[in-house]
Parts: structure tokens; sequence; C-alpha cells
């Protein structure tokens, strides 16, 4: 079921914060997620310097505002393995401001595989 939401009920733009394991990563890093509703686009920045200096692409943005959480889909390439696509699936809830969600590597000629969990917490 789908809700339609005014301005007035939820911020227009999300920031998400906490620890996050990428597959193809040996150690975990804190992520920082920027997510505008509206414009329908995501933002990654990473506090670990090699993950800092990759040129990644997020594509494929999708967002779906449903009745107690949004849903966003986003796809990012060459982070941190080129070549390699990651679908990144999350539920923003509104109700305590967490984030739970999953990244999933996509099939490649690599051969990386991984699915990890995450969850951050909203910090505006």
């Amino acid at each position: 079921m789908k809700k339609e939401t005014s301005a007035t009920e939820k911020a227009n733009h999300s920031m998400c914060s906490g620890t996050v394991k990428i597959p193809g990563t040996a150690e975990e890093t804190t992520i920082h997620l920027a997510v505008s509703l509206d414009d329908k686009s995501v933002e990654l920045n990473f506090t670990d310097l090699e993950l800092r200096n990759i040129n990644f692409q997020i594509s494929r943005v999708t967002v779906r505002n449903l009745l107690k959480y949004d849903e966003l889909h986003f796809v990012t390439t060459d982070l941190p393995i080129k070549e390699v696509e990651m679908q990144w699936k999350a539920n923003i809830a509104r109700a305590d401001n967490s984030v739970a969600g999953v990244i999933i590597v996509k099939p490649n000629k690599l051969k990386v595989t991984g699915e990890v969990g995450f969850s951050l917490v909203q910090v505006k």
C-alpha cells in the first residue's frame, strides 16, 4: 500500500551514518549516505581513505514511498573493484530513524561474490 506524503510530513532529504563492510574490502568503514527522495539521488561518502579515492558510479536509483518506510534501491559500479556492480537495497524507517539494508554483488566476470547486511542511523 502506497502512502502519499507531504513536505511537512517528512523531510525530502535524509542523511544516514554508520559502519558497513563492503564486499571486496577487508574491514568495516564508516559510511555517510545522503538520499534525496524528491530528486531520487544518492550520495555515498566514506571515512576510509582508500574508498574515498575510488572513482565509482551510482546508477539505477529508485525510491518508493511506502506506509511505514521509504524503500531505496541503487547500483554502484567500480566500488571497490573495477567492473563489479553491487545492488544496494535499504529501508528507511519513519518511526525510529533507522535504516536497514543489504549490499548484493551482482554476477560478474571476476567471480566476486558476497552479500552483506548493514544498519545505519538517520542523522538529519
